[in-house]
């Protein structure tokens, strides 16, 4: 009889690990899955692999700046971000992002001569507003000739409640002392 019991407990515990492994798997394919998710990782990437030699030419070329009623105009950069980041975000948010976040890091590492690279990210989709993502990106940073180093930036992001799969607000909230550390 307690043999009996022992072999019970074992097939349920077995049924149990089972179960765990089958939620977990399930869990991980659908954030694998979730395109929202895709976006993010490849905003990351467009951020944190470089710099773009293209975004920078573009950017600060004086070739690429004209004077338009008072204001000066870069068409060449305003093509190429609407070319690379288009696709991602809502034009609202694409042009608050670029002038806010998109040319940040990337402007810091062309500006001190590091070379950025995403190692590695981490997407939670919030519980409570199913289009708030939150994340936090390995960045690795280092000079030519210089020792590698590692920071974690982290942000948030909103997917348009109209524009589906459109990023309709990107935020980075912490970058742990990366900027601190680019300009040195």
């Amino acid at each position: 009889m307690r043999e009996r019991t022992n072999i019970v407990k074992m097939v349920g515990a077995a049924l149990a690990l089972l179960l765990v492994a089958v939620i977990i798997s399930g869990c991980m394919k659908a954030q694998a899955d979730d395109p929202n998710m895709k976006t993010i990782e490849s905003v990351l990437a467009l951020q944190f692999n470089g710099p773009d030699a293209e975004l920078i030419d573009a950017m600060w070329n004086p070739a690429n700046k004209k004077i338009v009623d008072g204001a000066e105009v870069n068409e060449t950069f305003d093509r190429y971000v609407e070319e690379i980041y288009g696709q991602y975000f809502t034009e609202n948010e694409l042009d608050i992002f670029m002038r806010v976040f998109g040319t940040y890091f990337i402007s810091l590492a062309d500006i001190y001569g590091y070379d950025l690279s995403l190692e590695d990210v981490d997407i939670e989709q919030s519980e409570q507003v199913d289009n708030r993502y939150s994340f936090t990106a390995e960045v690795a940073y280092q000079q030519a000739g210089g020792k590698e180093q590692h920071s974690k930036v982290e942000g948030v992001v909103l997917f348009s409640t109209t524009e589906e799969g459109k990023i309709g607000k990107f935020t980075y909230t912490s970058d742990q002392g990366l900027s601190e550390n680019l300009k040195q």
